[in-house]
Parts: structure tokens; C-alpha cells; sequence
């Protein structure tokens, strides 16, 4: 029996495995690849780039080692650099950016196709300016000697929206009603407050303030502030055991541009809300009457007190008037209701003669 030739097994298996490497290298094959592409320019901090990322289709195709190494690739975004410059940069050569991308190239892999293949890119270029601070209390609220820790912020915003504002720009150091209606009047008191734009520039989009907020110091007068309304139902009461026997009309049930001066707690129920939303709580003129001047036919009668009526259904007593008189004449009619007919029996039809 011959002994088995071992070096010639060998060099057999070598040459095997280097015909299996080279047609593993040199099979082509298609792949569809997804990856992310991050939009990138020089000195982000100072740019604000839309979209910052696209997700696009890839058609490739290479050896199965180098589509592996693509895929491994695209597990991260992949970066792209962009012109830093303000406006819309139109990239409409996708696929052949992405082909320098350093990442893809040395893969070795052949990119066919790239879907979308066109992207629109906003850059919006932003400036940072200085701006002094002041504060700004609830309206109508009644302060003395305040004073703002943060005397001077600076805002980071778009250039074109920066082209808006006056040169003279004051920030406002903004305190929250809520922090102040429990507070004491005539004392000393310090809270903290949001710094924020002016309201005819609120709605300003991409704007960073720094610092965000401020510490606030003032002695407090009154935390009551007026607001004029356009209308206030008038609400009559009347004992309910003698009311149904009278008929009370107004000729006009409403009170035109009231002035009420109600808490700031309050004050906010009563307005609508920054995004439209309608008021929490109303104001109604309360015009009691007795069962004498029921029964006198009275014409005539001044509103007792002004009530807001809450969200929870109680109600509280405020300050109101119409051009300074807290108790306005309000005109009525009051009339004797009808008592109802009493019923009378229905007749019966008679029946139809019966034919001879």
C-alpha cells in the first residue's frame, strides 16, 4: 500500500482555495442599499442647514465583499459636505457626490444609481447680537425699584430676521403672573423670569437667547389689573317661588365697555388665550330684584355688584364699572304672566247617518 502523498494534498488545497478567493473577488453582484446622508457645512454652529439628513435608495454593484463593506459603511450617516452660504443650494448631481464620498470610494463598489437623485437644501446663515435687558411685569400689575440680575444677553438668530430689529434691541426679562399673585404687597420680593424677544418680534423662528432667563427684584404695589370689555350680560334674580307669576324683559340685556379690575389670577381667565383658545371665566352684572318691585311693575333698577363666573362654577366678586359708575341704571319691563286657559273638552265628531 502506497503511502499517501501529503505535500501534493497540500498544494492541491492551496490552489483551491486561491481559485475560490479570486472568483469570490471577481463575481459581480446588484445590491439595493439604504443610507442616510448627513448634510454638513463649515462652522455648523453658525448655519442651520434643512433637511440635515435624506435617506436615498442605493444601486450598486460589485463583488459580494465590497457590497458587504458598503453596507457595513452606510450603518452610520454618511457626511457631505456643503458650500457655507446663505440661501438654497440645489444639488442635482446626488449620485456623483456621493461617489467621492471618501467612505463609499474605498469600498469598491460601483454606485448605478442613487434615488432621489436631486435635493433642495436650505442654509440658513445666522448672527448673534447683544441686546440690554429690562423687565416686564404682568400687565397692570404695579411695581417699584425693579431690577434685572442680567443686565445684557445675546440673541442668535437668522441673518434676514436679524435685518428686522432696531439697532437699540431690548430683551425682556418676562415674569410669569403666577409667580407674583400670591405675593405680598409692599414687600421685597425676587423670582425668577424667562428673557425673552419683544412681542412684535415673537414669532420669530430660530432664536437662541443666552442667558435663558434672569432673576427679577421689586417691591410690589398691587397685583390688580383693568381690563375693558365689550359686552357683559346683565343677570336677573328673583325668588323663585313668586318669579314664575311675571314676565321680566330687558330691552337690552347687555352692558357695553366695561372696566373691570380684577386680580391677575383672574385677569387671565378672562382673556383669550395666545393661540385663540376662548376665555376660562366671564363677567355677568347681577340685578336682584324683590318680590315688592315685582309686584310694583318696576322700570327701572341699578346693577347691585359685577361677579366672575369660573371654569369650577363659583363665582367671585370684582371691581367693575361703566365710565366710572360701579352701578349702572339698567331699563326693564316687568309684566304679569298670563295664567293658562283651562282646558276644555274636545268635541266628538258625531257619526255619519246610516243610508236608508
Amino acid at each position: 500500500m502506497k503511502r499517501p502523498d501529503y505535500l501534493t494534498l497540500l498544494l492541491v488545497s492551496i490552489v483551491a482555495l486561491l481559485i475560490w478567493l479570486v472568483a469570490e473577488e471577481n463575481t459581480s453582484e446588484d445590491s439595493t442599499i439604504n443610507a442616510t446622508i448627513a448634510f454638513t457645512v463649515a462652522d455648523s454652529d453658525q448655519y442651520i442647514v434643512e433637511p440635515d439628513r435624506v435617506v436615498v435608495e442605493l444601486s450598486v454593484s460589485g463583488s459580494k465583499q465590497a457590497v458587504n463593506a458598503l453596507k457595513k459603511e452606510v450603518q452610520d450617516a454618511l457626511p457631505l459636505s456643503l458650500p457655507a452660504r446663505n440661501g438654497i443650494i440645489k444639488i442635482d448631481d446626488l449620485k456623483e457626490r456621493l461617489e467621492d464620498i471618501p467612505a463609499i470610494a474605498k469600498t469598491g463598489t460601483r454606485l448605478q444609481d442613487a434615488t432621489p437623485d436631486r435635493v433642495d437644501i436650505h442654509v440658513t446663515e445666522l448672527v448673534t447680537l447683544k441686546a440690554t435687558v429690562r423687565e416686564r411685569m404682568p400687565e397692570g400689575s404695579l411695581v417699584q425699584d425693579p431690577v434685572v440680575s442680567t443686565k445684557e444677553a445675546t440673541v442668535t438668530l437668522p441673518r434676514e430676521e436679524a435685518d428686522k430689529l432696531p439697532e437699540d434691541l431690548t430683551l425682556e426679562a418676562w415674569v410669569d403672573p403666577r409667580s407674583i399673585q400670591h405675593l405680598e404687597p409692599g414687600v421685597l420680593h425676587t423670582v425668577n423670569s424667562t428673557i425673552r424677544m419683544p412681542e412684535e418680534f415673537a414669532s420669530m423662528k430660530n432664536v437662541a437667547i443666552a442667558p435663558a432667563d434672569a432673576r427679577v427684584s421689586f417691591r410690589l404695589v398691587s397685583r390688580h389689573r383693568s381690563i375693558n370689555m365689550d359686552k357683559v350680560y346683565v343677570q336677573v334674580l328673583a325668588n323663585p317661588s313668586i318669579a314664575d307669576a311675571f314676565r321680566v324683559t330687558l330691552p337690552d340685556p347687555v352692558l357695553r365697555n366695561v372696566e373691570v379690575m380684577a386680580s391677575i389670577e383672574f385677569a387671565e381667565q378672562l382673556e383669550s388665550g395666545p393661540d385663540g383658545t376662548a376665555p376660562t371665566a366671564r363677567v355677568v352684572a347681577v340685578l336682584p330684584l324683590t318680590n315688592l318691585e315685582l309686584e310694583q311693575g318696576l322700570t327701572e333698577k341699578r346693577i347691585a355688584e359685577f361677579l366672575v363666573l369660573l371654569a369650577d362654577g363659583t363665582g367671585r366678586n370684582v371691581d367693575a364699572s361703566v365710565d366710572g359708575d360701579a352701578h349702572p341704571m339698567v331699563q326693564l319691563s316687568v309684566e304679569r304672566a298670563q295664567k293658562p286657559a283651562a282646558d276644555t273638552p274636545a268635541r266628538v265628531p258625531a257619526e255619519p247617518a246610516a243610508a236608508p
